[in-house]
């Protein structure tokens, strides 16, 4: 098929699903979409009608699987004492209070039921953040193993380290791509060579936080992957890195001997308290001589990440894998308190940041890269439950009022739905 060949069936495919919405015939739309994203999938999302109804449908399917969630509902509910007059449909408390960027048309729009066409032949592989390990939960903790029980999904998560350059942890993703090696999703056990695991076939590539620039750089090392990466999400992904990591950048840049741990309650141990007073030290038991503080914090700084993506960006965009962009929002009043002067420092530059990014920093500067929810969630709350009450030093503001298991599921049914899955 030529160039031109291409664009004209493009355009008639635009039409049909232009005129399958028009009639509100979703069933049509959803074939047609799914169409689109199975014989070039690039295409389809460089395409606004196509691009547009992505996002909508993501959004629909969220707030279905949410309503079906009692706690969902319930951290929902308007704030003593207007819930006791609080006329709102349960839709349209949820849809408000979970998602920052939800449409009135959408409080009200009934599109089918997803139906997912099966999980069997790829496999979600999700990789970490900043710290993971260190913190007192990690990211999705609870929820794998709920998605695996229920959509017999398969899941793998990269072993990324906590503190160390995203190119060094290119090593990590391609541990679990191609030899299984990583964290179980189940309870969160180690998986070694020992083990003897197998390699997933193709798979959807997941970052959070630092996981997203670590997922780049993988791309721009090995491009030979892409015939295997069937999408890569940003779950609040610092492709942009963050205007805080170039704060603290700026103050350990001198230090000398910095990269090396030789005393974890020395200065090493507070500067990592200052990045987030709730990390556990007694955690820091692995790993030790990849430890790489300053080249982990400097590959989030906004130069950093701007530079790649000048250089880096053109090659990962010509390689069509196809991008989707998950970010959060919250408010001040809505982070614990050792966070506030983080969030008010991002305040100068986006009153929609998540309390580590703004949504530029969180979004892949891509035409095929949309993004399907901005979530009414702060950057801790979109990936972790609950902490332990007595890691969150008093505060309040970490008790779980984010749909995460919602968000997950209707990832894996929007996936599936426009076949990316099977």
């Amino acid at each position: 098929m030529t160039e031109n060949d291409s664009a004209g069936t493009n355009v008639e495919q635009t039409g049909d699903i232009t005129y399958a919405m028009a009639r509100k015939d979703y069933p049509e739309v959803i074939r047609l979409v799914r169409e689109a994203m199975t014989t070039d999938p690039q295409a389809a999302l460089d395409d606004p009608v196509i691009s547009a109804w992505l996002s909508r449908r993501y959004r629909n399917i969220f707030i279905t699987e949410a309503l079906a969630d009692p706690n969902a509902v319930k951290n929902s509910q308007a704030p003593f004492p207007i819930k006791l007059i609080d006329p709102r449909s349960d839709r349209e408390k949820v849809a408000k209070r979970m998602i920052s960027n939800v449409t009135d048309e959408e409080l009200t729009e009934e599109l089918p039921l997803a139906q997912p066409s099966g999980f069997a032949n790829t496999t979600l592989v999700f990789a970490p953040g900043l710290l993971t390990g260190l913190l007192p939960n990690l990211a999705f903790e609870s929820v794998w193993p709920k998605m695996i029980n229920r959509f017999r999904v398969k899941i793998a998560i990269a072993d990324s380290h906590p503190m160390r350059s995203c190119e060094a942890n290119v090593a990590d993703l391609e541990n679990v791509i191609e030899r299984g090696i990583g964290v179980s999703p189940l309870d969160s056990s180690f998986i070694t060579e020992a083990d003897h695991p197998s390699a997933p076939g193709d798979v959807i590539l997941m970052g959070y936080s630092k996981g997203a620039p670590d997922i780049l750089t993988l791309l721009a090392k090995r491009p030979d992957l892409a015939p295997r990466i069937r999408a890569v999400i940003g779950w609040a992904g610092a492709v942009g890195g963050s205007y805080l990591a170039n704060g603290i950048y700026d103050q350990i840049k001198d230090i000398p001997a910095f990269d090396t741990i030789q005393a974890m309650s020395g200065d090493i141990g507070k500067l990592m308290l200052r990045l987030a007073p709730i990390i556990q030290i007694n955690n820091i038991n692995r790993r030790l001589d990849e430890y790489d503080i300053k080249n982990a914090i400097l590959g989030l700084t906004t130069s950093y990440r701007a530079e790649f993506l000048e250089e880096q960006g053109p090659a990962i965009r010509e390689l069509g894998v196809p991008m989707f962009n998950f970010t959060g929002s919250t408010h001040l009043m809505e982070v614990p308190y050792y966070q506030r002067q983080g969030t008010l420092e991002l305040l100068k530059y986006d009153k929609y940041n998540d309390m580590q990014l703004t949504q530029e920093q969180a979004h892949l500067p891509m035409p095929n890269a949309p993004l399907l929810s901005m979530f009414h969630a702060n950057h801790w709350d979109l990936s972790y439950d609950t902490f332990p009450w007595y890691t969150t030093l008093g505060s309040t503001k970490l008790k779980e009022p984010f749909a995460r298991e919602s968000a997950m599921a209707a990832i894996l049914l929007f996936m599936s739905e426009i076949g990316l899955m099977d």
